[in-house]
């Protein structure tokens, strides 16, 4: 390789088309680490399960995502203004001031 890369040990990306690329130019990857799904935050659910449906690869623990967990995943909830607190929607007495 150009620039003396021969080997990456432990590579961390979901990627395949990092990966591809990579491998491609005829540097060795020895060990694709995954992302545990306890690393992987609530509200970034819809996110990785769409990413893995379509084609990224997130190792065992991510194994069996299809259409259906596609549909059946769910995102964080949005007020009708769209504002959100924590990850929560902000109560309805605090938006307006009642208590």
């Amino acid at each position: 390789h150009f620039l003396g890369v021969t080997k990456i040990h432990n590579f961390i990306s979901m990627s395949d088309m990092k990966y591809n690329a990579i491998v491609g130019t005829g540097i060795k990857i020895e060990n694709r680490i995954e992302i545990p799904p306890d690393m992987v935050p609530t509200d970034a659910q819809v996110e990785i399960t769409a990413k893995v449906y379509h084609g990224y690869n997130a190792g065992e623990a991510y194994q069996g995502i299809d259409a259906q967990s596609l549909k059946d995943v769910k995102g964080r909830e949005y007020n009708y203004d769209g504002s959100i607190r924590n990850d929560k929607p902000i109560p309805e007495a605090e938006k307006t001031g009642e208590t």
